[in-house]
């Protein structure tokens, strides 16, 4: 049986890659919390998981460790945030390097990329031109893995999830209150991607034997939709549950941005493909509000 670390187990990406490793079982787990208070209530009761809090990290011999799944970060772009990833990272890092850690696996970003044109896909080796403090971070982090980690490393360029695209909760937001629309940016263009694919996407690179792990792979879904057309979708999916549609007005700011990612190499590699759709991802937001 294989053993994988898993930080930041108490994060949302982090509890579900859990739970995913635990359900196929033949995998123990290691799994770190993300910060001192948090719990793992929401983590399962099994005998191959074994639960650490974050002080425990660098402190703890966990023995052979196959892969380390690093998904502790900041989220958005907050600096004071940011700039502790970056050193918890270096930590880990070190960390890798002088123990018996086979690998480590690094969840980046899609923000990495330069924007795009509308329909244009960024491959493993589009330009890369972070536009956010978060976007740099994370390419930061990549670039400390290339020139200080001594094991196997890889990077995982992640699309964005749904819970965290604030434009998506919104738009939702807004026609469970009746509040007409104003998309200021219709041009837009996204690629957003549900947690449970997210994780079948890191699954399937961590089965890939270590030796032959690609320095880097891209995740996501391989389509890409307007603001404007989530805009409408949320409102046309409010009204199977019972919202009565409102008014989805566009106020042209002006732009043309689009962010999608070739993922060709993974889906090639493990077979791996994105299967949720942007309609049961917007009835997933849906349904969770209405559980509140």
């Amino acid at each position: 049986m294989k053993t994988v670390l898993i930080t930041g187990a108490s994060g949302f990406l982090g509890h579900h890659l859990v739970h995913r490793f635990i359900e196929r079982g033949d995998t123990y787990v290691i799994a770190i919390l993300g910060r001192p208070e948090d719990k793992a209530n929401a983590l399962p009761d099994s005998k191959n998981l074994t639960v650490y809090p974050s002080s425990a990290l660098f402190t703890t011999d966990f023995g052979h460790v196959d892969t380390l799944i690093h998904t502790a970060f900041s989220r958005g772009d907050n600096l004071p945030g940011l700039t502790s990833s970056i050193e918890l990272t270096e930590r880990i890092i070190e960390l890798v390097n002088k123990n018996d850690v086979a690998s480590i696996i690094n969840i980046s970003s899609q923000g990495i990329y330069k924007g795009l044109k509308p329909g244009e896909k960024a491959g493993e080796d589009g330009v890369i031109e972070p536009n956010t403090a978060y976007g740099l971070a994370k390419w930061a982090v990549e670039n400390m893995l290339k020139l200080g980690c001594e094991k196997s490393y890889t990077n995982i360029r992640m699309a964005s999830l749904s819970t965290n695209a604030r434009f998506l909760d919104f738009f939702v937001d807004s026609v469970i209150a009746g509040r007409d629309i104003t998309v200021t940016a219709p041009n837009q263009y996204a690629s957003i991607m549900d947690v449970s694919d997210a994780v079948a996407g890191i699954v399937a690179v961590e089965s890939i034997a270590v030796d032959s792990r690609e320095c880097v792979y891209n995740l996501g879904p391989s389509v890409q939709y307007s603001i404007l057309d989530y805009a409408q979708s949320s409102n046309a999916l409010g009204r199977q549950y019972g919202y009565s549609p409102v008014s989805v007005n566009v106020d042209d700011k002006g732009g043309d941005f689009a962010i999608c990612m070739d993922c060709s190499k993974l889906i090639s590699q493990t077979g791996w493909k994105s299967v949720v759709t942007k309609e049961i991802m917007l009835q997933n937001m849906f349904k969770n509000k209405e559980k509140k």
